[in-house]
C-alpha cells in the first residue's frame, strides 16, 4: 500500500488497505504466470498500484464514536428463579433494575 501510495502520488493514509487487499487479490494470478518478461510485469504492477489508489477513503469530518455503557436498564426484573417459577409482575412497565 506504501509503494502504492508513493507511485500513484496519493497519502498513504488515503489508501483503503480493505480495497487494496481486494485489488492485490484480483491481480495475483496475472503476476505469478511465468511467462511474463520484466516490462509486462513492471505494467501489471503499476496498474496494479493504479488500482489499489483510484478509490480514495471518504474523509468523514465530525465523526465521534464516543465510549459509553451499551446496556441500558430494561422495564423487566431480571430472571433470579427458573423459568417455570417466574410469574410476571403486575407493574412491571414501572419497574427498574438496580444498577449492580
Amino acid at each position: 500500500m506504501a509503494e502504492a501510495a508513493k507511485a500513484e502520488d496519493v497519502a498513504v493514509r488515503l489508501v483503503s488497505f480493505k480495497g487494496g487487499l481486494q485489488a492485490q487479490r484480483n491481480w495475483e494470478p496475472h503476476l505469478n504466470q511465468g511467462k511474463l518478461n520484466r516490462t509486462e510485469r513492471a505494467r501489471l504492477i503499476a496498474d496494479l498500484y493504479e488500482a489499489m489508489t483510484d478509490t480514495p477513503i471518504r474523509q468523514r469530518p465530525g465523526r465521534s464514536e464516543p465510549r459509553c455503557r451499551k446496556r441500558r436498564p430494561k422495564n423487566y426484573e431480571l430472571m433470579t428463579r427458573p423459568r417455570h417459577e417466574m410469574k410476571e409482575i403486575p407493574h412491571r412497565n414501572r419497574y427498574r433494575a438496580e444498577i449492580a
